[in-house]
Order: C-alpha cells, then structure tokens, then sequence
C-alpha cells in the first residue's frame, strides 16, 4: 500500500477517534449547576488562600469574609420571606454581590502580585 494512503488513514482515524470522545462524553463536572452555594464556598477557599500566600492581608481578607457573610444573611432573609426558596430576581442580586466580591479580591491579589519584585 502506499505509505501517504496509509499516514492519511491513520490520521483520519485518530482525529475521528479524539472528535468522538470530545463529542459524546461531555464531562460530568461541567454538566452539573454551578450554584449559588458553591460560588460562596470557592470564594471562600480563594479568600483563604489569598491570605495564606499574603496576597492578601488580614483586614482585606476579613472584610472580603464580612462581604460574603453579608450575601449569606441576605440569601437567609429572601428564602425565609419566599417559603424557603430564592426567587430569579433575588438569585440575579446575590450573583451580583458575588460577582462584585469575586471581583475585588483579584484585584487585591492581582495589585499585591504586581507590586512584588519579580521572584
């Protein structure tokens, strides 16, 4: 056989191969809801470890910690005036408090990384 038929073949059947996995076995984690929740919660971790590697200092992380406490007591107050459910339009306004913690803390880490000398 000749060897381009053969190369072309090969090649064909790897990128059909690799096409077919990307295609019918979308990942398990991004189909799964990413919730209000689990923003909170990786917030959270991002907060502590911010503080860990001093990107952040004590005040910043705390008040970072009271903002999304803030948004937790909110989220407690709008499902207990809701039958213990969150309405779209308070869920819209607790991802925006999100978005604007999220926000400020990288900026904070990307203002302490800027201001470092270069390691």
């Amino acid at each position: 056989m000749n060897r381009a038929f053969i190369k072309h073949i090969s090649l064909c059947l790897v990128l059909s191969t690799g096409l077919g996995l990307i295609v019918s076995s979308p990942n398990a984690e991004a189909r799964r809801k990413y919730t209000i929740t689990n923003r909170i919660n990786t917030l959270s971790a991002k907060i502590n470890a911010g503080q860990k590697s001093n990107e952040l200092t004590l005040k910043e992380a705390y008040g970072l910690r009271g903002d999304i406490s803030d948004i937790n007591e909110k989220i407690a107050k709008d499902k207990s005036k809701n039958g213990g459910k969150l309405s779209y339009a308070d869920e819209n306004n607790i991802e925006k408090k999100l978005n604007s913690v999220s926000q400020k803390l990288q900026k904070k880490e990307l203002a302490k990384r800027a201001a470092r000398p270069n390691d």
